[in-house]
C-alpha cells in the first residue's frame, strides 16, 4: 500500500484569524500579507464584532474613524498574537477560524469558519454505540 505524503507548510492560502481558548487572536500569513504587515515588527489594528452576524473586523489606526479613547490591540513581532481577553469577555465570539469574506468602509470582515462553510454530511447518522450485556449468574447445567 504506498502512503501518500501532507505537506504540513502548506496552507490554505485563505486570510484568517484565529481565536483561542487562551485569550489570543492570531493573523495568518496569507491576512499578514494581505495587510502588508512588516515581517520582525509588531502590528496595531482595531478590533470590533457584530453581534447580529457573528462577525469580526480588522482595521488599520488611521483607515477608520473610532474615538481618540479607543487603543487599538498590537499584535506581537514574531508570532502575531494579540491578547484580546476583554473582548473576549464583552462579546464572547466563538473560538477557531475566522475566514476574510470582504473589506467594507476599511473593516476587513472575517466570518467563521464553520458559518462560512456548509455542513458536509449531515444525512449521515453516526452508528450506535455496541452495547455489552451484563454478566449475570451463570445458568444451570444438567
Amino acid at each position: 500500500m504506498p502512503f501518500i505524503v501532507y505537506n504540513f507548510r502548506s496552507g490554505d492560502d485563505l486570510p484568517a484569524i484565529t481565536v483561542d481558548h487562551f485569550g489570543r487572536l492570531y493573523m495568518n500569513s496569507a491576512l499578514r500579507k494581505k495587510l502588508g504587515v512588516v515581517k520582525g515588527a509588531p502590528f496595531k489594528a482595531h478590533i470590533a464584532y457584530d453581534p447580529d452576524t457573528g462577525n469580526i473586523g480588522l482595521a488599520r489606526p488611521g483607515e477608520v474613524s473610532v474615538g481618540d479613547e479607543v487603543v487599538p490591540a498590537t499584535f506581537d513581532r514574531n508570532r502575531y498574537y494579540a491578547t484580546v481577553r476583554g473582548f473576549m469577555r464583552r462579546f464572547s465570539p466563538k473560538l477557531g477560524k475566522y475566514v476574510y469574506i470582504e473589506r467594507q468602509n476599511n473593516w476587513y470582515a472575517f466570518r467563521h469558519q464553520e458559518t462560512e462553510a456548509p455542513p458536509t454530511f449531515t444525512e449521515m447518522v453516526p452508528p450506535r454505540k455496541r452495547t455489552r450485556k451484563k454478566a449475570g449468574p451463570p445458568e444451570p447445567t444438567e
